[in-house]
């Protein structure tokens, strides 16, 4: 368990400074709200993956039923 949450603080510095590098490198890094932004966006994007990925799930789920129903 220590090793998972390792993992996730590891990823979750890494997400965070790949943020504020591309907002350094595109030159909105001291325009204001432009992080708060940048991180709204991808939140939005997070958001969108995780409910794609219950309806994929589900759509799994009933393929794996029918089949094994037949």
């Amino acid at each position: 368990m220590r090793f998972f949450f390792s993992i996730m603080l590891v990823s979750l510095v890494v997400f965070s400074i790949s943020k504020f590098f591309q907002l350094l490198i595109s030159g909105k890094l001291f325009e204001e709200g432009a992080v708060k932004e940048s991180f709204r966006e991808s939140g939005k994007t997070l958001w969108l993956g995780m409910r794609l990925f219950v309806v994929l799930w589900f759509a799994y789920l009933i393929i794996v039923w029918l089949a094994t129903r037949h």
